[in-house]
């Protein structure tokens, strides 16, 4: 399977709106993603638009798949081991 091409900034975006809704949960958060987060804090490329279709991204439970049709999202699988 071929890795989707994202921009630096948008991908930046992702990772911050991710700490963003960890943060927002109440979870806390190591200090990868605290250096992260003041990291992009600094970054201008790294737009607070960008961070909102980051989140938009994340919390939606659809996404298309390679031939454009609608798939839900998977986002916490967890295996039983037997």
């Amino acid at each position: 399977m071929k890795r989707e091409t994202l921009d630096p900034s948008w991908h930046k975006a992702r990772v911050a709106a991710r700490i963003w809704l960890k943060a927002k949960s109440g979870k806390p958060l190591s200090a990868r993603d605290k250096r992260l987060a003041r990291l992009f804090a600094n970054d201008r490329a790294v737009e607070d638009r960008l961070i909102d279709q980051g989140v938009a991204y994340w919390v939606a439970p659809w996404m298309r798949d390679k031939d454009g049709n609608r798939i839900r999202r998977v986002c916490n699988v967890v295996v039983a081991a037997n």
